[in-house]
């Protein structure tokens, strides 16, 4: 069974050959910078088809594609405007992958996909109760429950981790919904976090400081009190927004991803603690893990579910 697999993002497609669960190439393009999803397919197109002409494989049984958006994933379409594609909610997709490759079409969620790449192939191996999240521009989330992928009846189950409300007399989100998870601690708000708190004019940040969380993480262990105070309130909202998830779906192990993980030796204990402290459950009920294929987890996701889905 052979799945060309892609996990789009804002900047970047992951396009991946999985055959019967393995990776055997694996390739990153920009993103073209464009509104047009439709002047996008030929760029993919060139790519899939140099990507099997290179290994050497003479058919694919399906390509998997995984969306930074709520997808329907019975009728292969998206529900939602994919942010940086106006179009894309308009192109039939599954006529374009039958035309080109004669292969059968499988949509999902991009954070559905990761967990289900991380459930077979990495932190989430060995139990099929499982929530997945995944910090990095935004936050998005994703449940197992008894060995399925939650849905729902709108297909947004599971998914809107970032939206949240944490704070009902919060900023408002982008989505216009206020005081949502990623309005208080993701890094395409933290920006203008950083100039709300107290202390911000003269903060490492207000006089050149990239305004990420990198520098925050690295800043606050070096001692810099600003920095701390931004650290410590985007962990207090994390960590918020995940035993919500574990209140709600009960996993036995939350496994996180996303850019934010290269400080994992401070988020995990301090998430782990929280859960611990106030999951209604034994200590250690519920593990705390950071993802193993940050990078490629999407990718192996979708090359699973294409493979299932056959």
């Amino acid at each position: 069974m052979t799945v060309i697999a892609l996990d789009f993002g804002g900047t970047r497609i992951k396009f991946g050959l999985v055959e019967h669960g393995q990776l055997l190439s694996a390739d990153t393009i920009t993103v073209p910078s464009s509104d047009s999803f439709a002047a996008l397919l030929p760029i993919i197109e060139q790519h899939i088809n140099h990507m099997l002409k290179v290994s050497v494989t003479p058919a694919i049984d399906s390509i998997g594609m995984a969306f930074p958006t709520i997808v329907d994933s019975d009728r292969m379409r998206l529900l939602y405007k994919y942010v940086k594609y106006n179009d894309a909610n308009d192109i039939d997709l599954s006529a374009w992958a039958q035309k080109n490759w004669g292969a059968a079409l499988v949509m999902e969620n991009d954070a559905r996909a990761a967990l289900v790449g991380e459930w077979q192939h990495g932190a989430g191996k060995g139990t099929d109760n499982l929530v997945m999240v995944t910090i990095g521009t935004g936050v998005g989330s994703a449940a197992l429950v008894n060995g399925r992928l939650l849905k729902g009846s709108h297909y947004l189950a599971g998914n809107l981790g970032g939206h949240q409300n944490i704070r009902f007399d919060g900023v408002r989100c982008n989505c216009g919904n206020m005081g949502c998870l990623e309005s208080e601690a993701s890094s395409w708000a933290l920006p203008d976090i950083l100039k709300r708190m107290t202390g911000y004019l003269k903060s490492p940040f207000a006089k050149g400081e990239k305004p990420d969380y990198e520098a925050v993480f690295r800043l606050a262990a070096a001692g810099n009190a600003f920095a701390i105070k931004v650290r410590d309130h985007s962990l207090e909202v994390w960590a918020a927004g995940i035993l919500n998830l574990v209140y709600a779906y009960d996993p036995e192990r939350v496994v996180i991803g996303g850019g934010v993980m290269h400080s994992a030796d401070v988020i995990l204990p301090f998430i782990q603690s929280k859960i611990d402290q106030a999951a209604w459950l034994p200590k250690g009920a519920v593990e705390v893990r950071a993802a193993i294929e940050p990078d490629w987890a999407g990718v192996l996701g979708m090359g699973y579910l294409g493979m299932v889905s056959k």
